[in-house]
């Protein structure tokens, strides 16, 4: 896909495309920065809106929780007499509690544990509790939710205001309130554009949650995925934009009710209110650059088409069609076509048809020096099978075997470079000779000559497809032509088994080949010895082509390997 997006973005319409958006994106820049800042004119409104309605959807519950801490603040500063009191404490306190809703406990924890002073409980050891221990641990204003309170054994939300005497910390006051009652103070309220409801939570300073309008919901619809609760308490009053656990966008506010201890965090799905209430002026801001350039884009598009893609394309096929099947198709005449393109596409086919007149004459040219050069091997060939048959005439006239047989191995020669000649005149890559029809002709005549009549010899031959040049041609037959004389001529066998010749020519590699033959030996056959003219002549032959010679003899079978490499094809200076 990259490579596609790459290959486009060098198109004559992408560029002009890319050309026309950077004319008008001063305009577009002007028209996208007026609208951000509308919208965020807009955040910013609807930022203070939330705040404040948060404040106002919070107050009731706000009203308790400051009212707790003021009874727990007054009662602390009382503590030296709550402590004398007595038993008139508790009938003192269960009095306040049923002048003051929805306060479900009050009471006065000394330092060691032992509720002294409370609406109920007197004399109860919670020093175990967590709560009394964090108090105990790092005595501060706090307020927090008890799910299971030690003398109500109801669900509650607790503040708790130490009592510190000459700088000496002596326990402290608790009022607690139920936790469903507090929570049902809180209501949702629909406020702005749209009639949006405002999801609301209190939570302490550590930024654990105290109470939710919504029970069961809240801690998915209303806290922010990306803020910590505790970081917004020691941020105080503030207002954001996030997304809740959903992922869902919303504006935060986050409002103090008890300025360093307790905080409400009210939120409302995000919406630019622009959009709604300017939504013409928007939508200006945002379609004007978008119209232009899309107007831009179509009147490149459509110029750069009818001008210039369209006689391009065409000229393009005209030229691949010259050279797949070297026809001129006429040109097609365009009114919308510039003249500079007329002149180029006019060039082009007489380029064309001087291309046609220079290929005519070097196809003739070529020719005629194909057909020299096949006559010459033609020639040569023919020249080389006179000579084959003259010696062929001298050897019938004479008597003496070694005579003869020393004529003979000369004719095969001869014969055997005719045959390369006669191969380079038939094939049709001129200069070039396949190998496996090559090798397949010698052993062909060497095998109607060199093995007895009535004499089985199996002859097994497999040939890669091989291609050689005259210069590696020639010596490469003659060996050939020398080996399997020497194998028909030194095979033997077993008793009972028949003798058996196999040739091998095979690529190793992309530039070297391998000639392997080899040929059944008897078990009472002589060593060949290795000063034998035959031997002599292959080892030169091999050495001409710049290979090398390896001859193995394991006692059932005598092998000679030529590895050599293929030459590659230079044409004449």
């Amino acid at each position: 896909m990259l490579a596609r997006l790459r290959e486009r973005s060098h198109s004559l319409t992408f560029r002009i495309g890319a050309l026309m958006a950077l004319a008008l994106l001063p305009i577009g820049l002007i028209s996208v920065n007026q609208t951000y800042l509308l919208l965020k004119e807009t955040d910013k409104n609807s930022s203070a809106n939330l705040m404040a309605r948060t404040a106002e959807a919070a107050g009731r519950e706000a009203k308790h929780i400051q009212a707790a801490f003021g009874a727990a603040r007054m009662l602390a500063s009382a503590a030296p007499l709550l402590r004398n009191e007595g038993a008139g404490c508790e009938a003192s306190l269960a009095r306040f509690l049923e002048r003051e809703q929805p306060y479900a406990f009050v009471g006065y924890v000394s330092a060691n544990g032992i509720v002294q002073c409370a609406s109920d409980g007197v004399g109860m050891d919670v020093s175990s509790r967590p709560s009394v221990l964090d108090m105990v641990n790092n005595p501060r204003e706090r307020a927090m939710v008890i799910p299971d309170a030690a003398i109500s054994r109801r669900a509650v939300v607790a503040v708790g205001v130490p009592v510190i005497t000459d700088g000496v910390y002596n326990g402290f006051v608790t009022v607690s309130m139920e936790h469903g009652a507090l929570a049902q103070t809180m209501a949702p309220i629909p406020t702005g554009q749209g009639g949006r409801a405002i999801n609301l939570i209190t939570f302490n300073s550590s930024g654990e949650l105290l109470t939710a309008a919504e029970e069961g919901t809240y801690l998915e619809e209303q806290l922010p995925s990306n803020a910590d609760l505790a970081n917004l308490a020691r941020i105080g009053r503030t207002a954001f934009i996030g997304e809740n656990a959903l992922g869902e966008r919303r504006f935060f506010a986050v409002v103090p009710i008890e300025a360093g201890v307790v905080y409400a965090l009210g939120s409302w799905d995000y919406r630019a209110d622009s959009l709604v209430a300017d939504g013409l002026h928007a939508a200006y801001s945002l379609l004007f650059p978008a119209a232009m350039w899309l107007a831009g884009l179509a009147v490149a598009f459509f110029s750069v088409q009818a001008m210039v893609i369209k006689p391009t394309r065409n000229l393009r096929a005209r030229m691949l069609m010259f050279m797949r099947s070297r026809s001129i198709i006429p040109r097609k005449d365009s009114p919308w076509e510039p003249q500079e393109l007329i002149d180029m596409d006019e060039t082009w086919q007489m380029l064309a048809e001087s291309v046609l007149r220079d290929e005519a004459e070097l196809h003739n040219s070529l020719h005629q020096k194909t057909v020299l050069l096949k006559e010459v091997h033609h020639r040569v060939k023919n020249n080389l099978q006179l000579i084959a048959s003259i010696i062929n005439m001298k050897m019938r006239k004479m008597n003496d075997p070694a005579e003869r047989r020393v004529l003979q191995e000369l004719q095969h020669r001869v014969a055997s470079i005719a045959r390369v000649h006669q191969k380079l005149y038939e094939t049709s890559a001129e200069e070039r000779v396949r190998a496996d029809e090559l090798f397949t002709a010698i052993v062909e005549q060497t095998a109607a000559t060199g093995i007895q009549e009535g004499t089985r010899v199996d002859v097994t031959q497999s040939y890669d497809e091989v291609i050689l040049y005259p210069d590696q041609a020639v010596p490469m037959g003659l060996a050939m032509s020398e080996l399997v004389m020497n194998a028909f001529k030194h095979i033997g066998a077993p008793e009972g088994e028949t003798p058996s010749v196999t040739i091998k020519l095979y690529l190793e590699g992309s530039s070297s080949a391998v000639l392997d033959i080899a040929n059944s030996v008897g078990p009472d056959a002589a060593d060949r010895r290795s000063d034998g003219l035959g031997e002599k002549l292959v080892r030169a032959f091999t050495q001409q082509v710049g290979g090398t010679v390896n001859e193995m003899n394991d006692g059932r079978q005598h092998r000679t390997v030529i590895s050599f490499p293929i030459a590659a094809f230079q044409d004449a200076a």
